[in-house]
């Protein structure tokens, strides 16, 4: 088996490195390493079984696009992303993308070893510490498709002029999604609302 190590911390890299080796000490594995996002497209190839991402990289794609990108290269690809991101919002959309494991670097690197074991045997893991029923509950996903696209639109700097003709709905009706989703949010102006995706693990949305 050969597993790729994507982080741009060399202490994780050597602890995962080590920890990897001890715990695959009886099978055939080789580990590789690399510290941002292009040298690991560049390197991803039909070789590799399991990949251990980090979604915040050095590199010209990061986060979401970067794991749909993978995904989409090597849809066998098993991947487990280990990150410092917390909010259940991004693993809920890390598993819809296709990842199996999703392991926090807050839970310590004994938590992504359990991940990746579980994940080369076949299996999925989510860290305990996240809680991804709050995120399949959370009021972001209770706007209509039509909101959420005026919402980040929005967030993006586009006015609302510009998004009824992008779009081909009436400036009425855009402006009426935007109510609509600030007032279910519970958000008073648009200046509120990139901040409120930080806040929420959905700025991922924006790239």
């Amino acid at each position: 088996m050969r597993i790729l190590v994507a982080d741009d911390h060399p202490i994780i890299c050597i602890a995962l490195g080590e920890m990897l080796k001890t715990v695959f000490s009886g099978d055939d594995t080789g580990i590789e390493v690399v510290s941002d996002s292009d040298a690991l497209l560049s390197r991803l190839d039909a070789s590799h079984d399991l990949l251990v991402l980090d979604l915040q990289m050095p590199g010209e794609l990061q986060s979401v696009r970067l794991l749909e990108t993978i995904v989409a290269r090597r849809p066998d690809l098993k991947v487990v992303v280990y990150t410092g991101q917390t909010h259940p919002s991004l693993a809920l959309a890390a598993f819809d993308l296709g990842a199996k494991g999703y392991a926090l670097k807050s839970s310590g690197p004994h938590v992504a070893m359990e991940a990746i074991r579980a994940v080369s045997e076949g299996r999925t893991f989510l860290d305990p510490a996240v809680d991804i029923e709050s995120a399949r509950v959370h009021p972001w996903h209770q706007l209509t498709s039509g909101e959420r696209q005026v919402l980040l639109a929005l967030a993006n700097n586009r006015n609302l002029q510009a998004i009824a003709i992008e779009s081909g709905r009436s400036y009425k009706t855009v402006t009426t999604h935007k109510y609509n989703a600030l007032h279910k949010l519970g958000l008073r102006s648009n200046a509120e609302i990139g901040p409120y995706l930080a806040a929420h693990g959905l700025d991922y949305l924006l790239g």
